[in-house]
């Protein structure tokens, strides 16, 4: 109910708004409005009343009273203009900011809330500005920031610095008649925050104090409660994944051209690395692209310091490897990117604005791309060499197409001397005119090219799996052991000890996976090592649903190591490496285990839970087994009755129960799932029937499955995979 009455607010304060433009100096009534936008009269009424007592209308004095929009308020924006998304994801906490500074006698002390990075400080300096503007505060009032990290551990000292000793007045005092913003106030200690909090209710004279704006982090619920019963506005700041691209686009643009002006260049950038640049994940929120946009800006001053083009042009290499991650996130935001950034264009950044531009050729690529595309009907990998040196792999890529006439098989020839801008460019396209949509199998010679065919994958969403085959780097090599060597032995020695370590993987690995936590995968590899099974590979567990995720973290392995299998609650089926399904190794002899991982085959049997629970009890520290697996088979049982699941299902469903049980009673610990919401939503009759169903298990061992841990026994039960 108090969401739709606030929705009607927002709806006859836009409806006063329009009024007011049209009729500047005629205001409208209750019935006027409510006949309008078909509302209760006594609804109307009620909103209105909230919107006088925040300051946004004014009532006169005539019968009937007729409203409209104050004189502060009539310039809506004002200040406010230079938040990207004050009239978006922002307008609510604008509207709040906007009440708190127009509230009578000195306006309502304000708590910023959000996520490091998301914009706090800019709100605040905002506010400042908007109160100067609206003559709420003199233009020379003071706004004096200070950042609460800054202090020491000394109480008496920060009490001192902030509100006066007696002999000096503090920051309080510094600030009086204008505003004292304390950034991150849950650094300072309870004490200090109490002593704090006494000045707003122990003056006399509420005049002698200055407009008190305080920020918080959004997970310091401490300090949010006790700040609840004295700060009456609390804004919060939404993190930049809960607002729309085109806001974070802005922000880009926003940094973009400041830099521009800082450097007194035009900054340029093509299609894809805008695109990274809006999807890619930002740990500390806007702090992070700015910081991003700064250190790429830098780079390219850096490698262009001599040149004086008067153009520093942004590559993805110019960025942190997190930036690289945006295209990970390209299909599911796919239709929203495309409608921003227009591909395969160039974006030039200047002290005006923004301007979009076709792609410019270098020059290198023209006689190396210029061959026609092979297509065929259905999607297929082709192979790609990538050697530096003239011809060396137009050389091998002809002699296999003599031999086959596939079609399939493609070469780059990269000078000594071009620059690795040019090859970087050269790549790219290369790539985007050879790929068939299944992917590409690049052969390279130095290691450099690898870090730059990766980039561009992730730049074009390509398909692409890398080869080491450095020959040229070999040949030099034993060409200076020949020259020094008394026999051929010596150098064949060298030649056999270089192609070994080449070929030969100094480890092998198995890898355990789980979608949720890390409790199942822990397990299974304990169960592994403890009954000997792998004495030859390392067994590592990984804990992640995101198939892109796991794709890169699994590349990542193989660069160092042969992955033999993964063995898991769910078949992520990747990169054509073996599944076991746990149920099938708890299944299995022990003593035939080792065949089982090295064949990947093996007659299925049952599941012996009781050999599961018993392995379980050598590692569940906090429950007891026996009562545990009562309870658990129970409640396996009581859903298999409800929703049919496979052998492999409910062995890794009981698995996970039985970890998160432990963690839950043990430490009070649950595993967050970023998609609790949207499954919780789509699955509520599962959701129901299983609150219904681990109601039992919760009485048993004193312990409650959050929201968040009933997910993730959703995600298994129903084989949701990201």
């Amino acid at each position: 109910m108090r969401n739709h009455m606030k929705g009607n607010r927002e709806q006859i304060y836009e409806f006063v708004k329009l009024h007011s433009s049209v009729n500047a100096n005629h205001g409208i009534s209750t019935n006027e409005i409510a006949e309008a936008l078909g509302m209760q009269r006594t609804n109307v009424s009620t909103a209105l009343g909230e919107l006088l007592r925040e300051g946004r209308v004014k009532k006169s004095s005539s019968r009937p009273v007729l409203y409209s929009l104050t004189e502060a308020f009539a310039d809506e924006e004002g200040a406010f203009r230079e938040l990207v998304g004050y009239d978006g994801s922002l307008k609510y906490a604008v509207q709040l900011a906007r009440a708190a500074l127009l509230y009578p006698h000195r306006g309502l002390n304000v708590l910023l809330i959000g996520r490091e990075g998301s914009g706090r400080k800019y709100m605040a300096e905002v506010m400042h500005k908007a109160a100067v503007q609206q003559g709420l505060v003199a233009e020379q009032a003071p706004f004096v920031m200070c950042d609460c990290m800054d202090f020491g551990a000394d109480d008496a000292a920060t009490i001192a610095e902030l509100l006066g000793d007696g002999t000096q007045g503090g920051m309080l005092a510094e600030a009086a008649g204008g505003i004292l913003f304390l950034h991150k106030i849950q650094f300072l200690s309870v004490n200090v925050r109490r002593k704090l909090l006494r000045c707003f209710v122990e003056v006399e004279d509420e005049r002698e104090l200055p407009m008190i704006f305080l920020s918080c982090d959004d997970e310091a619920l401490d300090v949010i409660s006790l700040l609840e019963d004295h700060v009456l506005a609390e804004i919060r700041l939404p993190s930049l994944t809960e607002r729309p691209l085109l806001e974070r686009r802005k922000l880009l643009e926003h940094f973009l051209v400041a830099e521009a002006y800082r450097t007194k260049r035009t900054i340029t950038l093509e299609s894809e690395v805008l695109a990274c640049l809006m999807l890619f994940p930002c740990e500390k929120e806007i702090l992070t692209l700015k910081t991003q946009i700064r250190k790429a800006c830098m780079n390219a001053y850096l490698r262009d310091y001599m040149d004086h083009a008067g153009e520093l042009h942004l590559y993805i290499s110019d960025f942190d490897p997190s930036v690289r991650k945006g295209f990970l996130n390209y299909r599911a935001d796919k239709e929203a990117v495309d409608a921003l950034v227009k591909p395969q264009m160039r974006y030039s950044y200047q002290e005006g604005g923004v301007t979009v531009l076709a792609p410019e050729m270098p020059p290198a690529e023209e006689t190396q791309v210029s061959e026609p595309q092979i297509r065929t009907d259905e999607p297929s990998p082709v192979l790609l060499f990538v050697f530096y040196g003239q011809g060396v792999a137009r050389a091998l890529s002809d002699t296999i197409e003599e031999q086959l006439h596939r079609g399939n098989v493609y070469a780059v020839d990269i000078p000594y001397e071009q620059k690795d801008e040019q090859t970087y460019e050269l790549l790219r396209q290369k790539l985007l005119a050879i790929d068939r949509g299944a992917g590409v199998l690049a052969v390279y010679d130095q290691k450099v090219l690898q870090q730059m065919l990766y980039t561009i994958s992730c730049e074009t969403g390509i398909q692409l799996r890398a080869v080491a085959l450095p020959v040229t780097r070999f040949g030099m090599e034993w060409s200076k052991g020949a020259a020094i060597a008394d026999g051929v032995d010596r150098v064949y020695r060298m030649a056999a000890e270089s192609l070994g370590a080449l070929w030969h993987s100094p480890k092998k690995v198995i890898v355990t996976l789980c979608t949720t936590s890390e409790g199942v995968a822990l397990q299974m590899k304990q169960y592994l090592i403890q009954h000997k099974a792998c004495t030859d590979a390392e067994v590592i567990a990984l804990s992640l649903s995101d198939r892109n995720l796991l794709r890169e973290k699994l590349l990542e392995l193989m660069q160092g190591a042969v992955i033999l299998c993964i063995i898991g609650t769910y078949d992520p089926d990747i990169l054509a490496i073996p599944f076991l399904s746990a149920a099938d190794v708890l299944a299995a002899p022990v003593e035939r285990l080792p065949e089982l991982l090295r064949t990947q085959r093996m007659e299925k049997a049952e599941v012996d839970f009781d050999e599961m629970f018993r392995c379980l009890g050598d590692h569940l520290e906090y429950v007891d087994i026996g009562r545990l697996k009562e309870a658990l088979m129970e409640l396996a049982e009581q859903i298999e009755g409800k929703y049919p699941m496979s052998l492999d299902t409910k062995t890794g469903l009981v698995m996970h129960i039985a970890c998160a049980v432990n963690r839950i009673a043990g430490r009070g610990v649950s595993i967050e799932n970023p998609h609790r919401e949207e499954i919780v939503q789509n699955y509520h009759g599962v959701y129901r029937d299983l609150r219904k169903y681990v109601a039992p298990v919760e009485r048993k061992f004193h312990m409650i499955f959050s929201d968040d841990e009933m997910a993730n026994i959703i995600s298994i039960l129903m084989q949701i995979q990201e």
